[in-house]
């Protein structure tokens, strides 16, 4: 057996060494997502709310008494809540959601005791009209920590139309959303629909 020349021996070595280190970069390598810095933490959660009063009272079979007013003309109908189609009443809802970290400082954010009624109300106020959740208002009872109410105003705007939406619900009495649409050209809109729990 014929020994190696230094040389090879050496090209070898550095050409081992190099294979080594990029195969050992791409094994490391891991896909780099963007991160919110979520050390300030984030604002209250619709869709974390929703999803755990589906948890806690989906399935159920309430009766709901459904009130749509249109411009002033109304309709009731009587509807199982396990009927309703709850994925149009929950995409209302989460377009308002402010629990995304890209959102904080975004608003004003104020708490107050009410006394009489003993619950305490925390609230969001948009520091920027341009936002489409302008309010959020959380009151919950000061001795249980309980939701009594959640109560939401959004607005949007384009060059053909103007909206604007309230939201309450107080949970499994009332759920309400009210729109009123001001397009450009035509009649302007009001929609109130109402659900009652019974």
């Amino acid at each position: 057996m014929t020994p190696l020349k230094p040389i090879f021996m050496l090209r070898f070595l550095t050409l081992s060494i190099v294979s080594l280190l990029l195969m050992s970069s791409l094994a490391c390598k891991k896909k780099v997502e963007p991160k919110y810095d979520t050390s300030k933490g984030t604002y209250f959660s619709i869709r974390d709310f929703a999803r755990d009063q589906w948890s806690t009272f989906g399935g159920q079979p309430f009766v709901i008494n459904q009130f749509t007013t249109l411009n002033g003309k109304r309709d009731s109908l009587l509807i199982s809540a396990l009927e309703l189609k709850w994925s149009t009443v929950f995409k209302t809802f989460f377009e308002t959601d402010i629990s995304n970290p890209t959102f904080l400082d975004k608003y004003q954010f104020d708490n107050f005791l009410e006394e009489t009624t003993q619950s305490r109300t925390f609230s969001y106020t948009a520091k920027d009209p341009e936002l489409y959740t302008q309010k959020l208002q959380i009151t919950i009872d000061n001795f249980t920590g309980k939701i009594r109410n959640i109560y939401i105003e959004a607005q949007k705007a384009s060059f053909w139309n103007k909206q604007t939406k309230k939201l309450l619900y107080t949970p499994v009495r009332v759920l309400q959303i009210q729109e009123h649409n001001e397009p450009l050209i035509g009649q302007s809109k009001d929609l109130i629909i109402e659900y009652k729990f019974l």
